[in-house]
C-alpha cells in the first residue's frame, strides 16, 4: 500500500477533477505489475497495472490500490468489471471513495462477484493524499489553502508600496516552493486590489508544472483589460456583480450572493474545482479566516524586519507545525474545527 501511494504521488496536480491513485499487484511475495493514474481521461492506476499480465499470470495475484475502484461509466470503463475480467480473486484498498457515483458500490460490486476485500489499510494516509478530493465530496467546496508571506516584525507589504512594484518578501527557495504549491492545486484565487498592486501572473513560472485556474474577485470589474491576469496563460474566472460572459480563456461570472465567498465556493462546487490556493491579498485571506472557509494556513516568515507596514493576517488557531526553508520559516497551520 506505500507503494501504491508512491506511485500515486507522482500526478500530483494532474488528474484534477479525479482523484491520485496507485495500483500494485503482487503474486508470491513479489511486485508483478503496478501503474498509477497519470491525468484526468487517461487509463485508471488498476488499468495500467492489469493491462500487460495475462490471466494466467494473475492467478493467485492480488492488488492493492489506495483507492476504491470505480464502478460506473465516465470517461473510462469501470475498473471493478476489468480486475473480474482478469480473475483477481483478493484486492486491498486503502480507503473508499466518497464520490456519490461510487461509494461503496465498488466494494460491493467485487464482494457480489465473490472477491476477497479487505479494506482500511493505511486508511489514514490514503486521506491525506486525497484530502483535496475528500473535502469536495464531503464538504461540497474545494479544499482551500490561505498562503501569505510576511516580514519577522508581521508585515505584509511596506508603508510606502508603490503600484506596479512587486516587493519580495520571502527568498527565491521559497518563491520557487510557493510556485510548486501553485502547480499541485487546481485554482489560485486573488482579490482585485493584489491585482491592481502587484500584476500578477500566477503561473509556475518556476516550478515545471500545469498553470493553476485563476480566480479573481472583482466586484465592479475594474481590472485593467491589459492586466497580465487576462492573458492567455491560463484559464481565468472573474467573479463580479454584473458581467457574465466569456472571451477567449477568460469567464466573467456575476455573483448575486450577497455572501461573495458563499456564491464563489458554490460556483467552484459546481465546477469541479476541488482546491483553491489563495494568495492574497491581506483585505481577501481576512474574509476567507473570518467565514472560517480555509484547511491549511501556509505562512513564509522571512528575518527581514520592516518597522511599520501594513500587517499581516493574524495567524489563526489550529495545529501549528513550523519548519526552516533554507533562509525562512515555513508556518502550517491545519484547520481542526471540522
Amino acid at each position: 500500500m506505500r507503494r501504491c501511494l508512491v506511485l500515486a504521488q507522482k500526478s500530483f496536480g494532474h488528474t484534477y477533477p479525479n482523484p491520485m491513485v496507485g495500483a500494485v499487484v503482487v503474486k508470491d511475495g513479489k511486485i508483478i505489475g503496478e501503474g498509477w493514474h497519470q491525468k484526468a481521461g487517461d487509463a485508471h492506476a488498476e488499468v495500467n497495472a492489469l493491462s500487460k499480465l495475462s490471466n494466467k499470470e494473475l492467478i493467485d495475484a492480488t492488488l492493492y490500490v489506495n483507492l476504491e475502484p470505480c464502478s460506473h461509466h465516465g470517461k473510462t470503463p469501470p475498473c471493478c468489471d476489468l480486475v473480474l475480467a482478469k480473475g483477481i480473486k483478493k484486492v486491498i484498498i486503502g480507503a473508499k471513495d466518497p464520490n456519490p457515483k461510487v461509494a461503496g458500490r465498488g466494494v460491493a460490486a467485487l464482494k457480489a462477484a465473490g472477491v476477497e476485500v479487505i479494506s482500511g489499510v493505511l486508511e489514514a494516509d490514503c486521506l491525506e493524499l486525497n484530502k483535496r478530493f475528500y473535502c469536495f465530496h464531503t464538504r461540497k467546496r474545494p479544499y482551500i489553502i490561505l498562503k501569505w508571506a510576511q516580514t519577522g516584525d508581521g508585515y505584509i507589504a511596506p508603508k510606502d508600496y508603490k503600484i506596479g512594484k512587486v516587493f519580495w518578501i520571502s527568498d527565491d527557495d521559497s518563491q520557487q516552493l510557493a510556485h510548486r504549491w501553485r502547480a499541485e492545486e487546481h485554482a489560485i484565487l486573488v482579490g482585485r486590489k493584489t491585482v491592481v498592486n502587484d500584476n500578477p501572473k500566477l503561473t509556475t513560472r518556476k516550478w515545471k508544472g500545469t498553470n493553476p485556474i485563476r480566480l479573481v474577485i472583482d466586484p465592479s470589474n475594474s481590472i485593467d483589460e491589459n492586466a497580465h491576469i487576462l492573458n492567455g496563460d491560463a484559464k481565468t474566472v472573474v467573479f463580479n456583480n454584473s458581467l457574465t460572459k466569456k472571451e477567449a480563456n477568460v469567464n466573467w461570472v456575476s455573483i448575486t450572493n450577497p455572501e461573495i465567498l458563499n456564491g464563489i465556493l458554490n460556483w467552484c462546487s459546481n465546477n469541479e474545482i476541488q482546491s483553491i490556493l489563495v494568495e492574497g491579498g491581506a483585505a481577501t485571506i481576512y474574509e476567507f479566516l473570518k467565514s472560517n472557509f480555509w484547511d491549511e494556513c501556509r505562512v513564509i516568515e522571512t528575518p527581514k524586519l520592516m518597522g511599520n507596514g501594513l500587517k499581516a493576517p493574524m495567524l489563526p488557531k489550529g495545529k501549528k507545525i513550523s519548519k526552516k526553508i533554507v533562509g525562512d520559516i515555513l508556518h502550517l497551520i491545519l484547520n481542526e474545527r471540522y
